[in-house]
């Protein structure tokens, strides 16, 4: 007989700014909550702590109580570490290659990458890392720890794969029917958010070729940013003015770009976490083409987030400004995407032919007359509706479950 899988009740909010925005998982998806006291060791018990960063939890581990603890030791609680609103680089790989070490000449230790220094808040507790299971919401962790126990290093622990912002966008889907458009705009490009120089860039090529009118557009206020991908280890780094540097005459058009952001759209804070809330059904019922331009990950791998996952559950055709091989990953997912429509080179692109790219795709549809974008929204509903019933039906949760039954 299986055994009863039980989610721990604990108040995440005792993290304070360390708690993961999918603290309210297992109460949304009804599962088994129990009291760590009614913890039985024939049951799988798990608790979920949902813990936004790797980073600086000294203070946050020290509000598990310590009879929560003892259980841990004993194996009667498992420890659930769920990282599922950021894709954060745990293993730092890149550190360890042979061209980092020769051209540093340095040997990284495996101690101080994230993920050990947070197994290590278990471990000096007494708590087997077999026991402890970590979610993250991509899958990159697979080729990293591989790559790491081909050089000899172990990752005792497992690791589990859930994607909570599109569990969140599930839920909107029946309220959108992609046969109900009635454009008013080509597309939509909303970046009034955290500023990045991809997003800049956009803005910027969209503004160049005179295209920001025929679209829903909005960009925060403009700074000078420098982005890196390995900090110390790799030097790698380039600023605002170099990234727009790739993109056109910038020292020409710096000022005049400067003065044109912020652009605003409606002035609301993204919580599409709050449908009922947030509404953005207007969005993609008014624009044709929605610009995902992505969190993008500054180490390596794929990480998808709402900003791809609302126009799937809304039923609107996408472009993916973010890391390379993002189109990809959704196919095998099992999700479609545009190629038969537009050129999907970009996915493979560098970031700026990938912005280049796909502001020749918004210049193609913005040629195009509302009326014959709704003849092309029609031609893409097999699409657009296989991925829709896709998002609904996406099976991550029994997954999920069915891995930790397997712990």
């Amino acid at each position: 007989m299986a055994s009863t899988i039980n989610f721990i009740e604990f108040d995440q909010h005792r993290f304070g700014k360390d708690t993961d925005g999918s603290h309210k998982l297992f109460d949304m998806m009804q599962a088994n909550r129990i009291r760590y006291q009614d913890a039985k060791s024939r049951d799988l018990n798990y608790l979920p702590l949902h813990i936004r960063t790797p980073y600086d939890l000294d203070e946050s581990m020290k509000m598990i109580p310590n009879d929560l603890y003892l259980l841990m030791q004993q194996g009667v609680v498992k420890p659930l570490i769920m990282m599922l609103t950021e894709a954060w680089d745990l293993f730092d790989t890149y550190a360890f290659t042979d061209e980092i070490k020769q051209r540093r000449h340095l040997t990284p230790d495996f101690g101080d990458v994230p993920f050990s220094v947070v197994i290590r808040h278990f471990t000096k507790r007494s708590i087997a890392e077999e026991n402890i299971t970590w979610v993250v919401p991509n899958k990159h962790h697979e080729q990293q720890i591989k790559f790491l126990q081909d050089k000899g290093y172990k990752v005792a622990c497992k690791f589990l794969q859930f994607d909570y912002n599109l569990e969140t966008l599930k839920l909107i889907t029946d309220a959108n029917d992609p046969k109900q458009k009635t454009f008013e705009k080509h597309y939509a490009c909303l970046l009034a958010g955290t500023p990045r120089n991809h997003r800049f860039g956009i803005v910027y090529d969209l503004w160049k070729n005179n295209l920001l009118d025929k679209g829903m557009v909005s960009c925060c206020q403009y700074e000078d940013l420098y982005e890196e991908t390995g900090g110390v280890w790799v030097d790698d780094g380039m600023n605002t003015d170099q990234f727009m540097e790739k993109l056109g005459d910038w020292k020409a058009d710096k000022h005049n770009f400067k003065n044109i952001v912020p652009m605003r759209f409606d002035d609301k804070h993204n919580e599409h976490w709050k449908e009922e809330a947030y509404d953005e059904r207007s969005i993609f019922q008014n624009s044709f083409l929605w610009v995902a331009s992505e969190t993008k990950k500054t180490a390596e791998g794929i990480f998808i987030t709402e900003k791809t996952w609302k126009a799937i559950a809304h039923g609107n055709p996408f472009c993916i400004n973010g890391d390379t091989g993002s189109l990809r990953y959704l196919k095998d997912m099992g999700f479609k995407t545009f190629d038969k429509f537009w050129d999907e080179s970009y996915d493979d692109a560098n970031d700026f032919d990938r912005i280049k790219i796909i502001t020749r795709i918004i210049k193609n549809i913005c040629d195009k007359t509302l009326s014959e974008l709704q003849d092309l929204n029609e031609q893409m509903l097999p699409v657009l509706e296989h991925n829709q019933k896709h998002l609904k039906t996406f099976p991550q949760y029994d997954k999920l479950l069915g891995g930790l039954a397997d712990a």
